[in-house]
Formats: C-alpha cells, structure tokens, sequence
C-alpha cells in the first residue's frame, strides 16, 4: 500500500529501508529533496542507478559505505560524498549495526514521484520487517518511469578496491 503523500516527519519504509522525508520540493519552493534512511545491516540497494538529480548522502549514525563508477566512499557520522548528476550509485550498510544516512536530492520532481509510488507507511518505532523482493522488483520496473536508469547489481569486488 504506497503512501498518498510525502508528509515531512512521517515514518515510511523505501524498498525494506526506514525512510522518512524532512523537506520536500513544497517546502524548498521546488529545489530539493531531503530524507533520512534507516538502514539494517546489510541493507541497501543491491543494484547501481544513476539519475538527473545531483546527490548528497551524510552519515548521522553507523557507518554507510556509498559506490559509484568512480569508487568507494566509506562514510562514518559527519562525512558525506556529493554524487553528480548522471553518475552511477549505490550506498550499503556493510556494517552489524544499523546506521542512517541523510540524502539531498535536487531536483527532486522525478524522485519524489517515484517515492510516492513505492514507499509504504510503516509505524514509528516498529522494527523494519524483512525485505520483500517483490516490493524491490516492482520498484525496479518502474524507475524508468521517474527519469532512473537501473544498471546491473554492483560488483562486490569493487569493495576490495575501494
């Protein structure tokens, strides 16, 4: 059941991840994005994507490691890594912990379409249940829709590399 609104401060759930939205394209006049994910360990998109929309993930608690065809940004509380437009990306908790991440996105249009469509409500406080390979296959389909180009899952031995 997707959500009907991107409600600042409301708990949703993006593709198995806790998400919440602080600010949207209402309250920024149209220039950006900014959402805060929760993610379990292990979690995170297993597939590279790139977008028009220029990016910026910020670590707040945890550690998340952020993959791009340019390399490999391992981001502890306070560090952040800007993706350009275009560029291909991914992020993962790698770690045993949860950790959250703030990500700006501007423009943020295409993104917030394609979140209307694929985030659910989820309940604050509760646990994130386990990832529902449907839900992650339905968003795959139609992130084309919304400006995304889904490229193949990252190569895990890139993490060696980075």
């Amino acid at each position: 059941m997707a959500v009907d609104a991107l409600i600042p401060g409301a708990p949703m759930l993006f593709m198995g991840e806790g998400f919440r939205v602080h600010a949207t394209s209402r309250e920024t006049g149209g220039g950006f994005l900014i959402a805060e994910i929760t993610s379990r360990p292990g979690g995170g998109p297993r597939h590279m994507h790139s977008h028009e929309a220029a990016e910026q993930y910020m670590c707040l608690e945890g550690g998340i490691t952020v993959i791009t065809s340019d390399g490999v940004h391992r981001l502890s509380p306070g560090e952040s890594v800007t993706i350009t437009p275009h560029l291909a990306h991914t992020y993962r908790n790698l770690s045993d912990a949860p950790a959250r991440l703030l990500c700006t996105l501007s423009p943020p249009q295409d993104m917030e379409a394609f979140l209307l469509e694929v985030c659910d409500p989820h309940t604050e406080g509760a646990p994130l249940p386990a990832v529902d390979p449907a839900v992650v296959d339905h968003a795959m389909q139609i992130a084309g829709r919304h400006g995304m180009q889904i490229l193949d899952e990252y190569d895990p031995a890139v993490l060696a590399n980075g």
